[in-house]
C-alpha cells in the first residue's frame, strides 16, 4: 500500500513539473498514529520547500487539490504541512481481488532477483538428538528463509556440521565403551562421555553389524575412530529425520572436517596472510582482528601446530564469501553473543561490508506441564528432545510456539496450553479461523448449491460494515508488514499478523451472517472476502510451516 501510494505521488509530481530527483528517497509515506488523520500521511511538502521557496502548508494545500482528483484517494487533508491521504473503496477492493487471485502466495514477489543470500541455522553438533533450543533455531531459520524468499530473494539454507572437534572424539569413546560393555559390563565409560539411551542404541547396532570388524582392528584408537564416524552419520540421519517432523530441510550441508581435508582452512588463512593480517607470536599464529573492531587479536593456529576452532569458522565463512552471497544470516544460540564481534572482525577483513553478516540469536526454551518445569529425558540423558515435544503436542504447535516470541527472548512453552482445544491456545485460535471459513464454504455449497471455490465475480461495494473495512485495511498492509518484519529479521511478527487476522475474522463471524438467503449479491460479496482472508491465512501459514486445517 505504502509503495503504491509513493509511486502515485512521484507520478503526480513528475506530471505537474514538481519532481526533483534528490527528494525521491526522502519521501515518506507512513501510517498516522490516529485513524482520523487518514490511512496514510506524507511529508512531501516539506521536501519541496527548498525548491519552490514556499511554506510547507502552502505547498501541501496546492498538492491537495491535485491529489484528490486521483481515483486512488477518496479524500485528502492537510494538517501542519503534512498531507493526510484517505484511500478509496476501489483501492481496497483491488486488494481483496489480488488476495483471491494470488491464493496462498498473496503479496509474494514473483521476481526472485532481489539478491542471493545464505541462511545458516540449527548446525547442531552431531553428538546427540536435537534439543528444544535446536528446534527453536530450526523454526526461526526456516521462517526467515521463507520470508526472504517471499520478498524476492534467492535463499540457500545451510547446515554446518561440527564434525572435526573433540566432541566427535568423545562421541566415539562413548559409543565404543557401550559397545565393549555389551560383552564386558565393567568396561570403563569415559568420565565426560555422552550419556543417554541413544548411545547404547548406536553401540547395539554396531555390535550387530560390525562386531567382527571392530574386534579385528589393530588398535583401540582405530576402533574409537570407526565408532565416532559411524555414530556421527547415524546421528546426522536422526537429526534430518527430526527436522523433517517440523518440515525443515536444507539445500547445503557443509562439513567442518571437509574444510580441513580440502585445504579450505589453509586457503582462507593464506588469503588473510596475503593482506598482511597474520603474524607470529609465542610460536602461534595470530589474526589482527583488533583492526576491525575486536577487543584484541585472536589465535588461529596454536603453538602445537593445531588450528583453533576460530580458524575453521573463518574458513567456513570465507567459503561462503567466495560463493558470492549479497549477505548472510546465521541463527545462533544466545551463548554465542560474545563470539560474534571476533567473527565479524575476521569477515570484515575479507573486504566485505560489516553488514554482510547478520546474526539472529536464539534464547533458551523452558518446558512446562501441570505448572511445573520439565527437564529430564531418558532418551537424551539430560534434556527433552525436539522429537519428544513434537510427539507430545504436534508439529504445528511446536512451530507456532517456537516462532511466537522475539528469538532473543526466553520462551516458556506450556504443554497444557499447546494441547488445549480452546481460544487459550493461539495455534487452535488461528487454525480455527481457517477451518471456520472452510465450514462456511461447505455449508454454502450444501445449502445454496453455490461453490465458493469456483471463480466468481462479486460486488465488493456491498462490503460496508466496519468489520469488513477492518479486514480489507489489514489485507492492504499485509505484504508490506511481512517485508518490514523480514528486513528486521523478526519472524515472530508473522505469528502476530496471523493472530491479528484470525481475530478480525472471528469478530466478523460473530457480528454478521455470511449465508444470506434473500440477498445473493451480498452473499457472494461476503464469501469473496472470506476467500481473500483464507488465502491470506494460507500465505501466513505457509511462511510459518503450519497446516491450514479444513475441519476442527
Amino acid at each position: 500500500m505504502k509503495k503504491e501510494v509513493k509511486i502515485k505521488i512521484v507520478e503526480v509530481l513528475k506530471r505537474e513539473g514538481l519532481f526533483y530527483p534528490e527528494i525521491e528517497d526522502k519521501i515518506k509515506v507512513e501510517t498516522p498514529k490516529e485513524e482520523s488523520y487518514g490511512d496514510l500521511a506524507t511529508n512531501v511538502a516539506f521536501l519541496l520547500t527548498k525548491h519552490l521557496k514556499q511554506k510547507p502548508q502552502d505547498i501541501a494545500l496546492n498538492l491537495k487539490t491535485i491529489l484528490e482528483k486521483e481515483p486512488i484517494f477518496s479524500k485528502v487533508e492537510v494538517v501542519n504541512g503534512f498531507i493526510n491521504l484517505f484511500l478509496s473503496e476501489n483501492f481496497y477492493h483491488q486488494v481483496v481481488k489480488k488476495a483471491v487471485l494470488e491464493k496462498d502466495r498473496f503479496g509474494e514477489s514473483l521476481d526472485k532477483n532481489r539478491g542471493k543470500i545464505n541462511i545458516e541455522y540449527v548446525s547442531a553438533n552431531p553428538t546427540g538428538p536435537l534439543h528444544l533450543g535446536h528446534g527453536r533455531g530450526a523454526v526461526v531459520g526456516n521462517i526467515l528463509s521463507n520470508m526472504y524468499s517471499y520478498i524476492g530473494y534467492k535463499v540457500e539454507r545451510e547446515f554446518y556440521i561440527n564434525d572435526a572437534g573433540n566432541q566427535i572424539k568423545k562421541l566415539g569413546q562413548s559409543v565404543y565403551a557401550r559397545f565393549r560393555q555389551i560383552e564386558e559390563p565393567d568396561y570403563p565409560f569415559p568420565e565426560d562421555g555422552y550419556h543417554g539411551e541413544y548411545i547404547k542404541d548406536i553401540a547395539k547396532e554396531i555390535y550387530h553389524y560390525e562386531r567382527e570388524k571392530i574386534l579385528s582392528m589393530l588398535s583401540e584408537e582405530d576402533a574409537i575412530d570407526f565408532c565416532a564416524e559411524y555414530a556421527k552419520n547415524y546421528l546426522l540421519d536422526k537429526i534430518k529425520e527430526d527436522l523433517k517432523l517440523i518440515n525443515v530441510e536444507f539445500d547445503i550441508w557443509t562439513s567442518e572436517k571437509h574444510l580441513y581435508e580440502h585445504g579450505k582452512v589453509e586457503a582462507a588463512l593464506n588469503f588473510l596472510n596475503s593482506k598482511g593480517l597474520i603474524y607470529e607470536k609465542d610460536g602461534a599464529l595470530w589474526l589482527k582482528t583488533s583492526l576491525y573492531g575486536d577487543e584484541k587479536d585472536r589465535v588461529i593456529k596454536k603453538s602445537d601446530g593445531s588450528y583453533t576452532y576460530f580458524a575453521a569458522d573463518i574458513a567456513y565463512h570465507y567459503d561462503k564469501y567466495e560463493r558470492g552471497y549479497d549477505f548472510i544470516i546465521n541463527v545462533w544460540g544466545a551463548d554465542h553473543h560474545g563470539y560474534f564481534p571476533r567473527l565479524k572482525a575476521a569477515i570484515t577483513a575479507f573486504g566485505v561490508s560489516e553488514n554482510w553478516i547478520n546474526v539472529v540469536f536464539i534464547q533458551l526454551v523452558k518446558l512446562f506441564k501441570d505448572g511445573q518445569e520439565v527437564k529430564m529425558s531418558k532418551r537424551s540423558g539430560d534434556f527433552i528432545t525436539l522429537r519428544e515435544l513434537v510427539e507430545e503436542v504436534g508439529k504445528d504447535a511446536v512451530v507456532y510456539f517456537f516462532a511466537s516470541k522475539d528469538p532473543d527472548t526466553h520462551l516458556n512453552f506450556d504443554i497444557d496450553v499447546a494441547l488445549a482445544k480452546s481460544n487459550e491456545n493461539p495455534v487452535y485460535y488461528v487454525q480455527y479461523a481457517h477451518a471456520r471459513i472452510s465450514s462456511v464454504f461447505r455449508e454454502a455449497k450444501e445449502k445454496f448449491g453455490f461453490d465458493p471455490e469456483s471463480d466468481f465475480e462479486a460486488d465488493l461495494s456491498l462490503l460496508t460494515q466496519e468489520e469488513e473495512k477492518s479486514i480489507m485495511k489489514f489485507l492492504s498492509t499485509l505484504p508490506e508488514d511481512i517485508e518490514e518484519a523480514t528486513l528486521k529479521n523478526q519472524p515472530h511478527k508473522i505469528t502476530n499478523l496471523t493472530y491479528e487476522l484470525a481475530s478480525r475474522l472471528h469478530k466478523y463471524y460473530y457480528q454478521h451472517k455470511f449465508l444470506i438467503e434473500n440477498d445473493e449479491n451480498l452473499l457472494k460479496a461476503r464469501l469473496y472476502l472470506l476467500k481473500a482472508v483464507r488465502n491470506a491465512l494460507r500465505t501466513l501459514f505457509r511462511l510459518m510451516g503450519i497446516t491450514p486445517v479444513e475441519r476442527m
